[in-house]
């Protein structure tokens, strides 16, 4: 938890007791508020300068309250509360009130998913106040600069925080001057105790150098003599008057007797910016040190740094600094790291290419399994051939979602001590594989089921209202599952909504003045207007539904299908279609992504126990209706294109690493990359992700050249 070098420097704070609280007021160190706190955890705001301590006090905090607390103590548990999304009021349908999301809400999913406790004991573990939750980082829940709207509610929601005998124990961390900023507002945490961190003077400069040093001689020494006299106009003294910068300054100076201190004259902000400069060399000269030493060592094989490798400085800065942009913007993740364009492309190379050789093999397999007269395509082969490439290509596009939005750099198994052998890894890895492809495995064949269930003229029995009924059921369900994103599901402006109308009501005549047209044509001329929208789209302008509504109109432009139930399953898919097209423009207001996905959640979570029930009986329906539509072949092709995508979607992420690496914007091996960099005190791990071990740090990288 304190990672490399966690050394507490033990600073005076001044204590401002809760009111009516017993806690000792005045001038203390952090050692004695630790002390009193073990011993009667209450609520606690840790504030201060940046770089003055706070977050590894808090994780101090953390490893006392874990040493002290007996078998029914509540468990302190550290997370980074600017994940804490904002709680919403709804109305219900009969005109009551209900309030969504929220603190609670927020801290039962973080243990679930951060931790793995099961999602029953995590909501009794909130709910009796088994948890104390040590928050940090209020101050990055609104930009710099800005009215601290969001920590205002979000102090707020921690007031309502409370247990059986008063407010419930936490401890949140603040900088000082946002803090002001929020009481100036009439906005703090109640019945807490609040602590102001001070300032490094130049003899705790000097223990904390003999400690590191085991008090032997160091180029930091010259340092703290000029903290002491007062060099520079004291320049030197306030640029290392944080415990931040002070370690920066032993990194920099104190391991290296061939950099020089800081010169006479420099202000306190050019030093600072001198030791943030310096700082990623002189950390990769001392953990690429600590992979050595730990080669030559009997034992260095069963060590951390055994198993680490080597890397050069001018690389871990350029990572590192691609790493501070993502998370200046959505989080790090591997495809927003590696960028989205050439992540969307990896992972549809690998989906088409997946597709392309199980088209190769599988079919001609199963066709010699089953009756020649089953072996039948509706339409034709080029039909079945381009639905199935669709279905590649949209595959290979919520892979690169997935990259996107929910694969986080990160690599457990480095960073803690115990590492398994390659046995266990893959086992693990298969065990894994099994169960993310299973189900997906199972629903494919499950349409093939449908898709060869009668085979007999009981499908010319079903009326054709039936059939229309299914075809909208079938693509307003699919076009609802296929929205769950914020990104794609609703439009941010004004722009969007009209870019929602425009696109279809343009898209609609193109494509039925060109439906008898030949097919190579209608492609030549709707290629340029698709261009553009699909560049407006990546700018932002053209939400994702309007895509969606704009690959509707052609569809219908082209079939010039009535809408009438006469018109049986096709006439049924294109109601469905438009249905979700009037849904979303009519109910998703701006800004209503992060609504909607907080009500697929909700639904999801009280309907789970039907998903897979329900999802195999509409596969099993879905492969009736398209053996209807595009015959057994037609089915089997999107069958074997859809299970060949899915299983290859570990190489997506490998081609995506690949093309990152050989760009030079991620290593070749991110997992093996970021334990090092956590083992050399450059990250951090919080709540199941990595994060930068300083802010100040990632603030800095973010400023450098894009």
């Amino acid at each position: 938890m304190l990672g490399t070098g966690g050394h507490l420097i033990d600073l005076p704070v001044d204590v401002t007791p809760r009111q009516g609280g017993a806690e000792p007021a005045g001038r203390q160190r952090l050692s004695d508020v630790a002390r009193w706190y073990s011993a009667d955890p209450g609520r606690l705001v840790v504030t201060g300068e940046p770089g003055a301590g706070k977050t590894v006090f808090a994780v101090h905090l953390v490893v006392r309250l874990l040493d002290a607390r007996a078998a029914t103590d509540p468990v302190p548990v550290r997370l980074a509360i600017r994940d804490l999304p904002p709680a919403r009021t709804r109305r219900r349908w009969w005109g009551g009130l209900r309030t969504v999301g929220g603190f609670e809400h927020w801290l039962k999913d973080s243990l679930v998913k951060a931790y793995e406790v099961p999602e029953a004991a995590a909501a009794d573990l909130v709910a009796r106040r088994l948890v104390v939750p040590v928050l940090d980082g209020l101050d990055e829940m609104d930009p710099d600069g800005e009215e601290p709207v969001r920590a205002s509610q979000v102090l707020a929601e921690l007031n309502a925080y409370q247990s059986v005998g008063g407010s419930a124990p936490l401890v949140l961390t603040c900088r000082g001057a946002r803090y002001e900023e929020l009481s100036a507002r009439h906005a703090w945490l109640r019945e807490a105790t609040l602590l102001c961190v001070g300032g490094v003077d130049a003899e705790q400069a000097r223990c904390y150098v003999a400690l590191r040093s085991d008090g032997r001689a160091s180029p930091m020494d010259s340092v703290v003599d000029a903290m002491r006299d007062g060099a520079a106009g004291g320049a030197v003294a306030e640029a290392l008057s944080s415990p931040f910068y002070l370690g920066l300054a032993f990194a920099v100076y104190g391991e290296s007797a061939d950099v020089a201190p800081p010169a006479d004259g420099a202000t306190a902000g050019e030093i600072r910016e001198q030791l943030l400069a310096r700082y990623v060399p002189a950390a990769t000269r001392s953990a690429n040190a600590a992979v050595r030493r730990a080669r030559r060592s009997l034992s260095g094989d069963r060590t951390v740094w055994g198993r680490l490798r080597e890397y050069e400085a001018e690389r871990v800065h350029g990572w590192l600094e691609r790493m501070a942009w993502a998370a200046e913007a959505d989080g790090v993740t591997l495809g927003r790291v590696v960028g989205r364009p050439l992540t969307a492309v990896a992972s549809v190379i690998v989906a088409l290419a997946a597709a392309a050789c199980a088209l190769w093999v599988v079919p001609d397999a199963i066709r010699g399994l089953v009756p020649d007269r089953w072996w039948v395509h509706r339409e034709n082969l080029a039909t079945s051939l381009s639905i199935a490439i669709l279905v590649a290509f949209g595959m290979g596009r919520a892979h690169e979602a997935a990259l996107c939005e929910w694969t986080p750099l990160a690599s457990w198994e480095r960073v803690r001590q115990p590492y398994p052998g390659w046995p266990g890894r893959l086992r693990k890895a298969l065990l894994r594989a099994v169960s993310r492809n299973a189900v997906a495995v199972a629903g494919m064949g499950v349409l093939v089921l449908g898709a060869a269930a009668p085979f007999t003229a009981a499908y010319e029995a079903v009326p054709q209202p039936g059939w229309y009924v299914l075809g909208m059921v079938l693509v307003l369900s699919g076009c609802v599952i296929y929205a769950e994103n914020t990104r794609f599901v609703a439009y941010t402006d004004r722009r969007g909504l009209i870019a929602c109308v425009l696109v279809p009501l343009f898209f609609w005549p193109v494509a039925w003045a060109f439906a008898e047209v030949h097919p190579l044509l209608r492609a030549v001329c709707l290629l340029p207007f698709v261009t553009v929208v699909l560049l407006l789209w990546h700018r932002g302008v053209v939400p994702g539904i309007a895509l969606l509504s704009g690959g509707g109109a052609v569809v219908l432009g082209w079939s010039r299908a009535s809408l009438a139930p006469s018109g049986g399953f096709e006439s049924g898919a294109e109601v469905g279609l438009l249905a979700f097209y009037v849904f979303a423009c009519g109910f998703l207001t701006p800004g209503s992504g992060p609504r909607v996905l907080d009500a697929v959640g909700r639904l999801r979570r009280r309907t789970a126990w039907l998903t897979r029930p329900v999802g195999f009986g509409l596969a099993f329906l879905a492969g009736v209706a398209g053996e209807a539509w595009l015959g057994f072949a037609g089915v089997v092709y999107v069958a074997v294109v859809a299970t060949a995508a899915e299983l290859a979607v570990g190489l997506a992420t490998a081609l995506t690493v690949l093309a990152g690496a050989a760009l030079g914007r991620v290593p070749p091996s991110p997992g093996a990359f970021l334990a090092w960099a956590y083992h050399a005190g450059l990250l951090r791990v919080v709540g199941g992700e990595y994060q930068f071990r300083h802010r100040e740090l990632q603030e800095w990288l973010a400023r450098g050249p894009r």
